[in-house]
């Protein structure tokens, strides 16, 4: 299983010592099979609002996977996927939210979030996974 975390844990982690905690045990067992979608890269480097913050977050959590070739873009094909779910419903979910799920449903991950609307997704985007966090270790 492939997982990829959506920004939501991230913040939460940046935030809150506890889950920052439960994240780090996450992927002390799942980090080789963790990817982040550059959909996730963009919305945390927009939040970090100063150099310093974008520096911080570059060199203690995005590095490390863009070194091991582990931050992927979202395929034309998800795009264009993630348009038409939002075109059949723009108030149901953000367009990052939406093409991060056609694209987790594309490669076969499972998203790891916090956000129901990923959830309320898989009605419009069958075989998408989802899990709460943090998945028990297989």
């Amino acid at each position: 299983m492939i997982y990829t975390l959506d920004t939501n844990i991230l913040v939460d982690a940046l935030r809150q010592s506890a889950e920052l905690d439960r994240l780090k045990a996450f992927l002390s067992w799942a980090l080789p099979s963790t990817v982040l979608s550059s959909v996730v890269v963009a919305e945390l480097t927009a939040g970090a609002r100063t150099p310093k913050a974008r520096e911080a977050l570059d060199q203690q959590f995005l590095a490390p996977f863009d070194r091991r070739g582990r931050i992927l873009a979202p395929s034309a094909a998800a795009w264009r996927r993630a348009s038409v779910v939002v075109g059949a419903a723009p108030s149901a979910s953000r367009l990052s939210d939406v093409l991060l799920a056609c694209q987790a449903r594309e490669f076969g991950w499972t998203i790891v979030t916090r956000d129901a609307d990923f959830t309320a997704l898989r009605k419009s985007i069958s075989g998408l996974k989802v899990a709460a966090p943090f998945p028990a270790r297989p």
